[in-house]
């Protein structure tokens, strides 16, 4: 039992090296993407649309980079998103305005989304216990942060004083480092037969609602810099600042209120303020901008969290296999779905309105599910 515990936290600290390094290497380009093709010309309709290709694409290849990980190793699988993740970024130093090019840049930018986020998922959800979960992913979170604080100013620097090919290089030898430490976690192969249909019916209806949600919030962080460079500052650098307040106010939550997570979810408490801080973001940004992000960072924290615990603590007995890959589904289709009639409002503004009141309505649905008390 007590050698178990001391692999158990072995393999811990091989992911948060992993988490460190490739979240950088990612952080570098990933949280620039939208801001990088509007100020290359393209329009929101369009970036909009690359959005919507990339998540069609991930209900697919979610499904499919399962069957390998479970048939061969996720470490194959984590590679494969690599390898698609460097493709792209060579494609993006040519960038050609046309719907081919969104198309070809969605399948790619989707490969390495579901490769990447099918094996993270699987690897945490291993070496994650079901119980008690909040401490092991505050350190986790707080890792996650750091890297991403560092990449986000390395990134803004490289993107509006040099060109996307240094970021290339950087990332891409960055990215095959990172997974050295992963393929050496100690994991039972399970080859489970997926059923994926009959497994639908027996996902936690509230889950639903609380992971659909969750990724609601989520696309409008993909919206929001757009909406800051039409009305702020068209700048790789104050994106990267903004990037640097929020994850330095994420650090701040985990040390100070982290723990308080462990004996309750603010999950509900947590959307709420989402939705009352994007509303204000639309009035106040001009004034207040790092401020307001600074307090948006605790609070996407605290709905972070609180998501996670759901997510780690309310398997109900299902395997981890399907429990991830219904995950990468809802993300998926609820992105897809909700961005299609964005594609048809032409003020950024009613768009971010538009999604907000969709997280309401869910918000709501979700408050009147029978309660859990473990969730609650």
């Amino acid at each position: 039992m007590v050698k178990k515990m001391k692999n158990k936290k072995k393999d811990q600290i091989k992911f948060n090296i992993f988490s460190f390094i490739s979240t950088f290497a990612r952080s570098l380009i990933e949280i620039f993407i939208s801001l990088y093709l509007f100020k290359n010309g393209f329009n929101i309709r369009s970036i909009l649309l690359f959005y919507l290709f990339e998540n069609f694409f991930a209900l697919f290849f979610s499904y499919i980079f399962v069957i390998i990980g479970e048939k061969y190793k996720y470490s194959i699988v984590m590679y494969i998103g690599i390898f698609s993740f460097i493709v792209l970024q060579i494609i993006l130093n040519n960038i050609t305005n046309s719907i081919s090019y969104i198309f070809l840049i969605a399948l790619l930018y989707s490969i390495y989304r579901r490769g990447y986020w099918v094996s993270r998922r699987f690897y945490i959800t291993n070496i994650m216990p079901q119980k008690n979960t909040s401490e092991i992913f505050s350190i986790l979170m707080i890792v996650s942060e750091l890297s991403s604080i560092f990449a986000g100013y390395v990134g803004a620097f490289l993107l509006d004083d040099l060109n996307m090919l240094t970021l290339t290089i950087i990332s891409s030898v960055l990215l095959f480092i990172s997974v050295i430490p992963l393929i050496k976690i100690n994991y039972k192969s399970t080859n489970t037969k997926i059923e994926l249909i009959k497994h639908l019916k027996t996902y936690d209806k509230r889950n639903y609602i609380a992971f659909s949600l969750y990724e609601l919030t989520n696309l409008l962080a993909f919206i929001f810099p757009i909406y800051i460079a039409i009305n702020i500052h068209n700048s790789y650098v104050l994106a990267g600042s903004i990037n640097a307040i929020s994850n330095i106010a994420i650090i701040v939550f985990i040390i100070i209120y982290g723990k308080l997570i462990k004996k309750k979810n603010y999950f509900f408490i947590s959307s709420l303020l989402f939705i009352i801080i994007s509303i204000t973001k639309l009035f106040l940004l001009n004034y207040f901008i790092l401020v307001i992000y600074f307090i948006e960072g605790i609070i996407k924290k605290m709905q972070n969290q609180s998501v996670n615990k759901i997510y780690f603590e309310n398997r109900n007995g299902m395997d981890p296999t399907h429990y991830n890959l219904i995950y990468q589904i809802i993300e998926s289709f609820i992105r897809s779905i909700v961005v299609i009639p964005l594609l048809f409002m032409n003020n950024i503004e009613y768009m971010i309105i538009f999604v907000l009141i969709i997280i309401g309505i869910e918000l709501f649905i979700y408050k009147c599910f029978k309660k859990d008390k473990k969730l609650n």
